[in-house]
């Protein structure tokens, strides 16, 4: 009998990026230069600790990310946030470029209008960005900079990480302006506070949507009332606050439901539900699947 798959791996950036240092902040290499072992690791569902973002220029391969499979074509980008599961499947021979980094690339905190470019790219959840570079300028400007990362990273001069972050600053910049519907920045006139909250919000949810699922309890944290939050949220993103809430709890559900052997019971008490009945309820409530059909549906 095969072992029961319980658990969804997560990779650090030093295991991941053969040619990083035990303290990396950040990688960059073609896929080529990675090597086998890194082709045979995509072909089981992983987590990473750190943004990544892959360019395929050639080849063909199919891209699931959480429960969304992507068939990939050249030219083509994906940027996953820490926290992610994907799982890739070649089907010939594949090249192009990662690059992998920290939050301590990212600036999390930056209050600039970059933060909002930052953030729509990486998104945490299923509908994780994926462009396509059709703009021939584009992709020459694009294929330069990568090459220049690579070159800062090898090479080591002074202030090559202060030059490796411009250069994926700037690379994030050109590759929105490409995307189905351009990243924006938020406009002067709109609360750069109301911004900055509703950044923690979501900040505050990937740590701890597992013991806390009322938006009065993230309100407290932000030391603000329930409805403003809810008012921010719903201005800034469409959704309530509480949607936002619900939609982590559900997604982190279907990851485990979709890429392990865990049981729904089991999910319930690893989510944080102390009645695991109440959570089949929840799930049903807001996906209109049971646990269970959601996993025979999904593997399908």
């Amino acid at each position: 009998m095969a072992d029961k798959k319980d658990q969804i791996e997560i990779v650090s950036l030093p295991a991941y990026a053969q040619n990083a240092h035990e303290k990396a902040e950040f990688s960059v290499s073609t896929l080529c230069n990675l090597g086998l072992g890194f082709f045979e690791h995509q072909n089981a569902p992983h987590r990473h600790d750190f943004y990544t973002i892959y360019w395929i220029k050639k080849g063909q391969l199919t891209h699931t990310i959480d429960t969304e499979t992507h068939v990939v074509k050249k030219n083509t980008l994906f940027f996953l946030a820490p926290g992610q599961v994907h799982q890739m499947k070649f089907s010939e021979k594949v090249d192009g470029y990662m690059i992998a980094f920290h939050d301590s690339l990212m600036c999390p905190s930056d209050q600039s209008d970059m933060a909002s470019v930052r953030n729509g790219l990486f998104v945490n959840d299923r509908f994780s960005s994926v462009i396509q570079i059709n703009n021939e300028e584009d992709e020459k400007e694009l294929d330069w900079m990568v090459k220049r990362m690579i070159q800062e990273v090898d090479n080591k001069p002074p202030s090559y990480e202060v030059a490796f972050q411009n250069l994926l600053q700037y690379f994030l910049i050109v590759a929105s302006r490409n995307a189905v519907r351009p990243v924006t920045v938020m406009p002067e006139y709109q609360s750069r506070h109301n911004s900055v909250l509703f950044m923690n919000f979501k900040t505050l949810i990937e740590e701890k949507y597992r013991e806390l699922k009322n938006v009065s309890d993230y309100a407290g944290l932000l030391h603000i009332k329930p409805v403003l939050l809810n008012e921010i949220s719903k201005q800034l993103s469409g959704i309530t606050a509480g949607e936002h809430i619900r939609n982590r709890v559900i997604l982190e559900a279907q990851r485990y439901l979709y890429n392990t052997d865990l049981t729904a019971k089991e999910i319930a008490y690893k989510l944080g539900f102390e009645d695991p009945h109440y959570f089949s309820r929840f799930f049903k409530k807001y996906t209109n699947q049971s646990p269970s059909e959601f996993k025979e549906l999904a593997r399908v």
